[in-house]
Parts: C-alpha cells; sequence; structure tokens
C-alpha cells in the first residue's frame, strides 16, 4: 500500500484508505469524550475496516472491551443513555466543580453506578474468544509501577476490575485488586501505541482525546519516523464539555464527529471545513440532463443567450467552471464544486458537524437567506446568482437521486447517533 501523508489531526487524501489486511486500533483515555472513539468504529465497521488488535487506556480501555466483543449497538446505545449519576453517585454540590470538591474531601467519588453499567455491557468470555487481541493500562499505587496487561495477563473473571482500574479517574475512590491500589492509566501513558507495536501491527489507527504524556509524545514521534508503520492520528477538532460531563447531547455530539473524522480519514468524505460525500459532480449531471428548454433557461440566470454559448457543456466546463476553478486555484470539477459549495456553506453559516452530500448541501445553501451571498464575488460571478442555479437545478432536475445510496447507508449510521428515543440509564436495570 503506497504511503499517504499524514497532518496532526486528520488525512489530507481524496484517495479512499486501503489497509493490507487487520488494524490495530490504539483508544486514548478522555473521560465523557470517549463517545468520539464510538463513531470512529462505526466508521471502520461500515467501510469494511478490520480490527485485529484494540489498545486502550481509561475510558478507551472500557470501549476496547466492546469492540473486542463486537457490540456496537449495545455500546452507542449505552453512552447515549448514560449522564453524570450513571458513572458516580452524585454527592454534594450544586455544579460540577463543587461536587468534585466535595468528593475530594470524602476520598473521592464512588463508581459504583459505572461498575454497575459496565458489567452490563461485559462478557468476559466473549473478549477473550473473540479473536481480537486487547490490551489496557492501569498504574499501581501500591507498586508504584504501570501495568500494561494483554488480555491473557489479566487472570480469569477479573478482567472487569482491571478494566476499571484503567479508567480509575484521579478523583474516583482508588479501585483495589487484591488489596492492591490502582489509579488511571493515563497517568502513566494515555495512548498506548507501543501495545499494538509490540504484537507486530503495522497499521495503526490512533483515536487521542487527550492530554498526552511525554511517553505519549515520543511514541508517536517514533511512529511517525517509521517506514515500516503506518498510522492514521484522529482527534477532534472540537471538543464538547470537560472529560466529566457526561451527558446524552455531548455523548451524540462527540459520535457525530468521530464518525464523520473518521470517514474523512479514511477517504469517504471530502470537505476543509464541511463533510462532503461527493463521490463525482452531480451538479454537472443534473444540468446536461435537463430538457432543452430548461437549459436555455439556466444559461440566462448567468445573463447568457443561447446563441452565446456553443452548448450546456461548454458553458459548464469552459465557462462557469472555468472562473471558479481560477477563483479557488483548484485542478478538477468535482475539487472545484466542493470548494464553491463550503464557501457558500460558510457564509450562510450552516452548521459543520453534518454529513453532507452535494446534493443536501446544495438544498441547505438554497434555502438560506439569500442576503447571506450578496457580498460573495467569485471573480466576476455574484453568489446570489450561484444561489439561483443551485435552486434552479433542484427545481427542474433530480439532483436528489444522484447522491447514491453508499450516502443513504452512510446517512442512516449518522443519524443513529442521536439520544432522542432513548429511555435514561437505571443503574438498577437487570
Amino acid at each position: 500500500m503506497s504511503r499517504v501523508d499524514l497532518s496532526d489531526r486528520l488525512l489530507k487524501s481524496d484517495k479512499r484508505v486501503e489497509f493490507k489486511g487487520k488494524i490495530a486500533l490504539v483508544l486514548s483515555g478522555g473521560g465523557a469524550r470517549g463517545a468520539y472513539q464510538i463513531g470512529v468504529w462505526k466508521a471502520l465497521k461500515d467501510c469494511g475496516v478490520q480490527i485485529g488488535g484494540v489498545y486502550g487506556t481509561s475510558v478507551g480501555a472500557i470501549n476496547a472491551t466492546a469492540i473486542a466483543m463486537d457490540r456496537i449497538e449495545e455500546a452507542r446505545d449505552l453512552w447515549l443513555r448514560m449522564d453524570f449519576s450513571s458513572v458516580v453517585k452524585d454527592g454534594s454540590g450544586s455544579n460540577l466543580v463543587e461536587k468534585i470538591f466535595a468528593a475530594m474531601v470524602s476520598g473521592g467519588f464512588d463508581n459504583t453506578p459505572l461498575r454497575e453499567c459496565f458489567g452490563r455491557l461485559l462478557d468476559e468470555e466473549s473478549v477473550r474468544n473473540s479473536g481480537i487481541d486487547m490490551g489496557i493500562v492501569t498504574y499501581s499505587l501500591s507498586g508504584m509501577e504501570p501495568r500494561e496487561l494483554y488480555i491473557e495477563d489479566i487472570p480469569q473473571g477479573e478482567l472487569a476490575d482491571y478494566v476499571l482500574a484503567s479508567a480509575n479517574h484521579p478523583v474516583f475512590k482508588r479501585a483495589k485488586i487484591d488489596d492492591e491500589k490502582f489509579i488511571d492509566g493515563g497517568v502513566y501513558r494515555n495512548i498506548p501505541i507501543n501495545m499494538a507495536l509490540e504484537k507486530g501491527f503495522e497499521e495503526i489507527l490512533v483515536v487521542d482525546l487527550g492530554p498526552k504524556t511525554l511517553r505519549d509524545v515520543l511514541s508517536l514521534a517514533s511512529v511517525k519516523r517509521s517506514k515500516e508503520v503506518f498510522e492514521i492520528l484522529l482527534t477532534p477538532e472540537e471538543f464538547y464539555g470537560d472529560v466529566l460531563d457526561f451527558d446524552p447531547e455531548l455523548s451524540a455530539k462527540y459520535m457525530r464527529e468521530g464518525y464523520l473524522d473518521g470517514l474523512k480519514a479514511l477517504g469517504f468524505l471530502k470537505g476543509s471545513k464541511f463533510y462532503i460525500h461527493a463521490m463525482q459532480d452531480i451538479l454537472g449531471q443534473a444540468l446536461f440532463s435537463m430538457p432543452r428548454p430548461k437549459k436555455t433557461e439556466i444559461l440566462k440566470i448567468f445573463g447568457i443567450e443561447k446563441w452565446q454559448s456553443e452548448s450546456t457543456h461548454h458553458f459548464y466546463y469552459g465557462q462557469l467552471l472555468a472562473v471558479l476553478q481560477d477563483f479557488f486555484d483548484t485542478t478538477s470539477p468535482l475539487e472545484t464544486v466542493i470548494a464553491l459549495l463550503e464557501s457558500m456553506a460558510e457564509a450562510a453559516d450552516l452548521p459543520r458537524l453534518e454529513l453532507y452530500s452535494i446534493a443536501s448541501m446544495a438544498e441547505a445553501i438554497s434555502k438560506a437567506d439569500p442576503g447571506a451571498f450578496q457580498d460573495l464575488l467569485y471573480n466576476d460571478i455574484n453568489g446570489t446568482t450561484i444561489a439561483e442555479f443551485l435552486s434552479f437545478l433542484l427545481e427542474n432536475s433530480s439532483l436528489d437521486k444522484l447522491q447514491g445510496d453508499e450516502y443513504l447507508s452512510l446517512r442512516k449510521s449518522f443519524d443513529g447517533f442521536s439520544p432522542a428515543c432513548r429511555e435514561p440509564l437505571s443503574t438498577e436495570e437487570d
């Protein structure tokens, strides 16, 4: 597989990533931000990527067990129902800061609710028999040493204990296993990429929710310099709340963001500021499919009479896209259309955390206030003219039918990341 140029955040490539075999998935700690990892996992599944090993710290360790069991729907629904009271016993205080202060005075939050929720998700035998390698990181306060444990290193019947020891946040009461006290593995290593390397993986996807330890920084730098290891590093562009802000609405945002970032990293989405599924330039296809009278009408939107253009193809490629391509300094029709739509979407202040197709973005732009585009000028083409052009295409062609089955399938997954119609999580469930 050819190597791909990576940035610190996302894979900057229009080509789809094709892995040689099963990959390693490395999940950092990050508390309530862990829902992002579920979104990335779903993106990998939808794109047909196979996971051979999963290695996590803290919340990454909890999510790793769900991945090993391949229980994505249960994990998704758990996150979309989880609030602060389903992680720890609330304690006293009217806000999070007061609750944390009171908990620290009394020795830390009681995370019994989290243990109960995790216990309902976990099937230890399913993890051990999954065929997916797994590893976690925790830290022994009793021995003052890290414990980087693969599934085979964890005693039978104690997987839940060690996973929760990995996720023993400093504000929780200390986890105990056989009278040995443990704390969150993130104090030692938040991104256990070394565990994937030790198992021989050469294709690794890292989900970094921050913060990084010095070990993490050095390990990531070493991998990036390596010619033997292909790595994709994903981290949220935007964070929603604190690491202890467990809230279904925030979890839904993180999942959507993780899903979209995952699809873009694998080359299934385009766009620099938005997330757009675009396999080909369907604006041109829609234009060319219209009957001749409609083509004549659309030329008049740009002040062009029929006799002034050799053909609709000449107008579109030789005039309209030529001007836009010069303005955006792009090299292909599809790239030019994406740049144009993103420019107008930004002017219309369209939501960024959304899965668009060319057709759905064009529709959203056409419904926006026309005044949002009056100051846009693409060389000698006004933004309001482009908005009128898009509206005409939507009304007089089958633009929406050109989106394709792949977009509709991805859209269905994206829409599934919503807390609507899900009952609040009760720690007293059977």
